[in-house]
């Protein structure tokens, strides 16, 4: 395909770069764009359209302008840091589909990578703790340790409960990411935003700082209540050290073992959400929809959630009452507002965790992590006017 500049051949970019590049996120079918299939079918695409399209799709058009060899030592490099997680598993709360998106994969595997090595943090304790613990210890370790009480959630909405209880895990050692699209932390692309919300949350395993990722705002179907339950269900798995994926050098997943962990997952969380004690004082009491949505308030987890552990606990006996008792679907309302921006900082620390924030902007402040580098790990690409931003608010 050849590059114009005001409609002069300046660049010829081979099939084989756009292929490579364009497929570093298969699932996201960037080739299939509008403007970059007319483009292939034609042969040509003037420079500043190149330009936005490549910034649409948070990719950097310098990399095809590449000659072969220095582009092929620039992907060996993409893929040397995804090499870095091989022998590193994940494990996923499943969510509408089953895939994840590479691209979220990718950028928190360069987070996780860059902590370990310049975050100076020494082995997590937690990891693998649970281990040997039945549910009720279990549960109480976790509440224990992270300083968790989930009586005080009935004094906070849902949004307010959930960033209590992030900020509760992140000061024990894990990195907890969000899914942000505000100031362009993820393209917001009809394609990429069908794979978002096939993207449930996920942990990736490390020894001195693990990762949780929780889908936020990309996926409208997870609503706070959801992401809290989702949240602890992943720490439960970091505990337990129960990993279900192992990933490969292209980011695709495959299925390790972690069997017949399921069940004592949910139950853990069962009892840190809705402890036992709360609901054997429901024994002998008909279970009704204002029950269960009394509990789901105060406790701040979804309908389904409440009645799926009323059935596990036997106070929903039968299969009647059981489906009678469960809500119907959630449908998100439609959304016609236009919510401001959020400053930069709050979507960089939002998105990439507590742990890489202030330890990346420790060593931009010092002049170690360089301007480039630092677009690439909090951005996924280079972002000037972002990284202005940014790096002005360091310096207040």
């Amino acid at each position: 395909m050849k590059i114009k500049v005001r409609g002069k051949d300046s660049i010829d970019i081979q099939d084989e770069v756009l292929s490579r590049i364009f497929g570093l996120y298969p699932e996201e079918r960037l080739l299939e764009r509008p403007v970059l299939k007319k483009a292939v079918e034609s042969g040509s695409l003037e420079f500043t359209s190149f330009k936005q399209e490549c910034n649409k799709v948070s990719m950097s058009w310098q990399m095809f302008l590449l000659d072969s060899d220095k582009l092929g030592k620039e992907l060996a490099h993409i893929e040397s840091l995804r090499h870095k997680v091989i022998g590193t598993v994940v494990a996923k709360r499943k969510g509408l589909g089953d895939k994840t998106s590479r691209r979220i994969l990718d950028r928190l595997i360069r987070c996780q990578n860059y902590i370990a090595e310049h975050g100076g943090f020494a082995k997590n304790s937690f990891c693998g703790s649970l281990k040997n613990s039945g549910v009720l210890a279990a549960a109480g370790k976790i509440t224990s340790h992270f300083g968790i009480d989930a009586s005080v959630f009935g004094q906070k909405s849902k949004a307010e409960a959930l960033t209590h209880l992030v900020d509760k895990v992140e000061s024990k050692q894990i990195n907890v990411c969000q899914g942000v699209l505000a100031n362009k932390m993820l393209p917001a692309l009809p394609g990429s935003r069908t794979v978002y919300k096939n993207t449930s949350g996920f942990a990736m395993r490390n020894d001195k700082v693990p990762f949780i990722f929780i889908p936020s705002e990309i996926n409208p179907d997870e609503k706070d209540g959801r992401q809290i339950y989702t949240l602890l269900y992943l720490v439960v798995r970091i505990g337990l050290d129960a990993y279900e994926y192992f990933l490969d050098k292209d980011l695709a997943a495959s299925i390790l073992g972690a069997k017949g962990e399921e069940r004592r997952i949910h139950d853990i969380v069962g009892e840190i959400v809705l402890p036992t004690s709360k609901t054997d004082e429901l024994r002998g009491v008909m279970i009704t929809g204002e029950i269960r949505d009394d509990l789901a308030r105060d406790r701040k987890i979804t309908p389904s959630a409440v009645v799926n552990i009323l059935r596990k606990r036997g106070l929903i006996k039968t299969e009647e009452e059981y489906e009678a008792l469960l809500p119907l679907p959630f449908v998100p309302r439609p959304d016609n507002r236009h919510p401001r921006t959020p400053a930069i900082q709050n979507s960089v620390k939002k998105f990439n965790g507590r742990h890489v924030y202030e330890t990346a902007n420790r060593e931009i402040k010092s002049g170690a992590l360089k301007a480039i580098p630092a677009q690439y790990l909090l951005f996924g690409a280079v972002n000037k006017k972002n990284f202005l931003g940014y790096r002005k608010n360091l310096s207040l």
